[in-house]
């Protein structure tokens, strides 16, 4: 019945829309990864030439005991994003080859434009090639009902109906000709005028500089393709190296050697989101991930973060990470929904407290009162406050604010008398200032 619904469908919705084929895994690279413990996820010949598909090469996942009930593979569409605005209007159909009866359960993801993960599922008979259809308005496992366009596509062929099968059916799956409704990529943004904040100095003992002009940069593959080939583009503002962030779901940094990061205990980035933008369910989201497999640490960064997600200036991410364990850090990723409108620089980890601040003697700061029993407000006549954050004489993080103006005020509340630290970052670089608490 679901076949003949959709049937009707098409001829309902073929006036007004025409579907494309997206992924017919003829060219190259495609981005198609196994996850929780599947078996394979490869690019191979196609097994049966006969019937409805007549393709050289498909994808093919194997579906093991070994692997978690919900093993499956991810598909990042290569040159197209799917418009799902309208699930009903818009479902997805996939070739498949089987020959064993199972359910396909599928997600799309990485939408660009606020939609939510959504869910859908179909019905395979065994009989080798068919054509199945996902709906995504079915709402299934938790998830929602698709609004958007999407650049990311999972498959799940360990599904009953209504869960996972327990153990695990042993079956080798082929899927072919993604065909769906293409939607224009997002469109690229504006970057900002300025670049990014001068950054301190530091004996390089101290810093492991992931991507900024002024370290020497740990040799890495910085578009390693995680989530599809070119996921940033380097472009110059003013002179600087800066980092776009372009329409995939991710970018992937793989480290040419596992580096010891155990000593280290604060990750620094500046990122610039483009004015305007609407930053309701906007995420960016950083990760290192230890020797391929092992512990993995992330910082997620939206509008209620510390600090929060701001659009239309730099904004300085200075925060503590703990990588005690990460005695052999190899790979660090990016995730974010703000494809084409957001960009990045001075992604770096360095140990707290070794920074020099002879460079930024331009930042003009006045601070009043000093010593105070109540508030100490720190102004700038030549910049704009981003960030404070006050340290005691241990070097413990005691208050962490974030800023956008010339001046603001740090409350003493809850602080025991004596000198304290800040660090000032600005639009025009950092600056570390003496208060005392009376």
């Amino acid at each position: 019945m679901k076949k003949i619904t959709f049937l009707i469908l098409l001829l309902i919705t073929s006036i007004g829309f025409s579907q494309t084929n997206l992924e017919d895994f003829e060219s190259t690279p495609i981005s198609f990864t196994g996850f929780e413990g599947l078996g394979g996820a490869n690019i191979v010949p196609n097994p049966s030439v006969d019937g409805n598909n007549g393709s050289a090469t498909v994808a093919e996942m194997i579906v093991v005991q070994a692997g978690q009930p919900w093993q499956g593979a991810d598909l990042i569409i290569q040159d197209n994003v799917i418009d799902i605005t309208d699930p009903v209007a818009k479902p997805v159909t996939v070739d498949v080859y089987s020959t064993l009866a199972f359910t396909m359960y599928a997600e799309v993801d990485g939408s660009s434009d606020g939609g939510p993960k959504a869910s859908a599922d179909d019905t395979h008979t065994g009989s080798g090639w068919e054509t199945l259809t996902f709906t995504f308005n079915e709402a299934l496992n938790g998830q929602g009902v698709a609004n958007g366009t999407y650049s990311k596509m999972s498959f799940f062929p360990n599904w009953n109906g209504n869960g996972w099968h327990d153990p695990e059916i042993e079956n080798t799956v082929y899927i072919d000709n993604i065909t769906g409704f293409e939607a224009a990529p997002p469109p690229s943004g504006t970057p900002p005028t300025t670049a990014a904040p001068d950054t301190p100095t530091f004996d390089p003992s101290n810093v492991i500089s992931i991507y900024s002009d002024s370290f020497t940069d740990v040799a890495s593959n910085f578009d390693a393709g995680w989530c599809g080939a070119n996921s940033v583009e380097e472009i110059m503002i003013q002179g600087n190296a800066t980092q776009a962030y372009l329409a995939n779901a991710c970018q992937g940094i793989v480290l040419d050697a596992g580096v010891d990061a155990s000593g280290f205990n604060r990750l620094h980035v500046d990122v610039y989101i483009e004015d305007g933008t609407d930053l309701t369910s906007s995420v960016f989201n950083l990760k290192f991930v230890q020797q391929p497999g092992g512990a993995a640490l992330e910082i997620n960064l939206n509008v209620a973060s510390t600090p929060a997600l701001t659009a239309g200036s730099w904004i300085s991410v200075d925060v503590p990470v703990d990588l005690t364990s990460f005695t052999g850090f190899k790979e660090f990723g990016i995730t974010s929904n703000l494809n084409n409108k957001v960009w990045y620089d001075n992604l770096y980890v360095y140990v707290e407290g070794t920074a020099s601040t002879d460079d930024f003697n331009t930042v003009e700061l006045t601070t009043y009162p000093n010593p105070s029993n109540t508030d100490w407000n720190i102004k700038t006549s030549n910049s704009v406050i981003t960030s404070v954050e006050v340290f005691n004489l241990l070097g413990k993080s005691v208050i962490s604010r974030t800023n956008n103006s010339t001046d603001i005020a740090i409350s003493t509340e809850g602080l025991t008398s004596g000198i304290y630290l800040a660090r000032v970052t600005t639009d025009l670089g950092t600056k570390t200032i003496k208060l005392i608490k009376e």
